[in-house]
Formats: C-alpha cells, sequence, structure tokens
C-alpha cells in the first residue's frame, strides 16, 4: 500500500511550486517594493528598517531561485497538513 498522508503533502507541495513559478514576477515585484520601503524606513527607525530589510529578502529570494521555490513549496505543504490525520 502506500502512505495517503504522504501522497496529499507530496500533491500539494507539485501544486504550489507551480503556483509560485507563475506568480514569480509578481513576488519580485512585491519584494522590491518591499525593499524600497526598508530602505526609506531605515531613515526613520533603523531597527525596524532592517527588520523590514530582512523580511522583503524571502520574496527577493523565492522570485529569484528554483530551489527557495522547492523549499518554500515543502515548508508550505508540511505546514499545511501538520495538523491532519489519517
Amino acid at each position: 500500500m502506500f502512505n495517503r498522508k504522504r501522497l496529499d503533502r507530496e500533491r500539494l507541495e507539485v501544486y504550489l511550486v507551480h503556483l509560485l513559478l507563475a506568480y514569480r514576477h509578481l513576488i519580485l515585484i512585491c519584494g522590491a517594493l518591499l525593499l524600497i520601503y526598508a530602505i526609506a524606513m531605515m531613515g526613520v527607525s533603523p531597527i525596524s528598517g532592517s527588520i523590514l530589510a530582512v523580511i522583503a529578502a524571502v520574496p527577493l529570494l523565492v522570485a529569484s531561485s528554483y530551489k527557495a521555490v522547492v523549499v518554500t513549496a515543502r515548508l508550505g505543504a508540511w505546514i499545511s497538513t501538520l495538523g491532519t490525520k489519517e
């Protein structure tokens, strides 16, 4: 037999990879806008600006790296099937 829980997680992972790749241009634009906002915010508060810059790095990394897309999809699939029971 097969492990249904693992099969559902893998199916969801493939769907998330396709979804992230389809919207990677939009993710890149959002990450760039967030990075510009973080740079502007550093003038007001360096700590909050630095935190925003780190947060902006995640979408920029996902938009530019296929490996980051796969890891993000695996994490998302794992989190979404965490509480499910067979």
